[in-house]
């Protein structure tokens, strides 16, 4: 279904624009959720931070409604006098994709995929799926890709909304009561990511009734054919963005670990280690950094061809990775760390820790080697090229030089180089959604909000 139902956009009086960075060949699109397939949340794209300001502001007119609205306060079997992280925050905001002068966005609340002009905020089409719509689409050469609680993964138009096609992923129709709606047994909780004319999705998240790991033809919607695949499990439950590199597609596994597969041939590989969480990054090396998880406030790098685990990132919340650094946002600061030394000492210590694992506890052996451990930890201190304090660590991107990074009624800008402050804007809520697209900022808060800065 398409139309143009009018949501509340508060459009500000803005004049006809040359956007400088479209003209200096710096300006991109967003095309998913944190930019591209591996969710790096970096873009090239250059956006001028002291003339940013506000263009305007959509609020939905239905609160939305996540699908876990929060953590169990206490883990009273494994940690009683601990609180718990909120590992299932998935889809507290519209999460948003801009291609173009279109935002696009998913709303659970209202089961339906809006597109939205991304020069005055105003609807331009919506559809509405069979079930709550909580990821941000992929969008790749005109089309618009993403799945619904319904367990199917739809396929639109970008110019107009119309159905280009649709395949279900749930084995039936069959449907339940979740809060105050009806979803599939199979709801799609991993979203969508396309790569290489496929598109890579999951459907369902109750081990017990099986969850299914699709691959699908990007243009008609069949898992017939090379490459493509449906493949059923009992042993896992998927929830949080899927994540795909050259060889392999990553599903975070939310409570649990991230699965990691053979992209080409959907063949299993493992689980990795860690405490789970739905937030996940794959660097250009193909390792993945996933967390935080239940109790610990740490984000985890493990390589992704071995799932050997290359460092821990303690207190992370969030991270960008380039080549050379990991910019990593802790709930007081943000850190600059020296990447490749600190995967070097990650590795040291990885080596130690198996050697000590042969040792009988409490030996000389066994005391020496935790002392050396400690020691190499040491030189972690020396990786770090600068850190500032912050309380913005709710979302985190990198848009060309300048790192965005959200907070409780702020978004804020701040420089590579140096970790200095360069902007800062309010808001109404908490920003967990960030994006950079053809000179506009887009910044979602937990308020149902959507502001754009230019």
């Amino acid at each position: 279904m398409t139309g143009n139902l009018p949501g509340r956009a508060r459009p500000l009086v803005w004049g006809t624009l040359v956007l400088f960075s479209a003209a200096l060949g710096w300006a991109e699109d967003w095309p998913t959720y944190n930019h591209d397939a591996r969710r790096s949340g970096t873009t090239a794209e250059r956006l001028s931070v002291a003339s940013l300001g506000l263009r305007w502001t959509y609020e939905s007119s239905v609160p939305i409604q996540p699908a876990w609205p929060g953590p169990a306060p206490r883990d009273f079997y494994n940690s009683p006098t601990v609180n718990n992280a909120d590992r299932l925050d998935l889809d507290a905001v519209f999460q948003v994709a801009a291609v173009g002068d279109c935002v696009l966005f998913g709303s659970p609340s209202e089961d339906t995929l809006w597109c939205l002009d991304a020069k005055t905020g105003r609807p331009r089409w919506h559809f509405v799926a069979d079930g709550p719509v909580r990821f941000a689409p992929h969008v790749v050469d005109g089309r618009v890709y993403f799945g619904a609680d319904d367990g199917v993964v739809y396929c639109l138009a970008l110019s107009d909304g119309a159905l280009l096609w649709q395949t279900p992923i749930a084995p039936s129709a069959h449907k339940v009561p979740s809060d105050g709606k009806l979803v599939s047994l199979w709801p799609n909780r991993s979203g969508v990511v396309v790569r290489d004319g496929v598109v890579y999705c999951a459907a369902g998240v109750f081990p017990a009734e099986g969850v299914y790991v699709c691959a699908l033809d990007a243009r008609l919607g069949s898992d017939t054919g090379p490459g493509l695949y449906r493949e059923r499990f009992i042993d896992m439950s998927l929830q949080g963005y899927v994540l795909a590199s050259p060889e392999r597609v990553y599903f975070p596994g939310g409570r649990s670990g991230p699965w990691v597969f053979t992209r080409l041939s959907g063949e299993r590989k493992g689980q990795l280690g860690g405490g789970g969480g739905t937030y996940a990054v794959v660097s250009e090396d193909d390792s993945l950094i996933y967390g935080p998880g239940k109790t610990s406030a740490t984000l985890e790098e493990f390589r992704g061809s071995t799932r050997d685990n290359l460092a821990a990132f303690p207190g992370g919340r969030h991270i960008v990775v380039t080549r050379d650094c990991s910019y990593v946002a802790t709930s007081a600061e943000l850190i600059c760390i020296d990447r490749t030394r600190y995967l070097q000492i990650g590795a040291e210590i990885a080596a130690l820790d198996a050697e000590r694992s042969k040792q009988k506890r409490g030996t000389a052996e066994y005391d020496a080697l935790t002392q050396k451990i400690a020691r190499v930890a040491e030189g972690r201190e020396a990786c770090y090229r600068w850190r500032v304090p912050t309380d913005c660590s709710d979302c985190l991107i990198l848009a060309g030089t300048n790192l965005f990074a959200g907070g409780v009624g702020k978004v804020a800008a701040f420089s590579t180089e140096d970790g200095a402050q360069l902007w800062q804007a309010p808001v109404e809520g908490v920003v967990k959604g960030l994006a950079v697209a053809n000179g506009r900022l887009f910044a979602s808060t937990d308020k149902s909000r959507i502001y754009c800065f230019q």
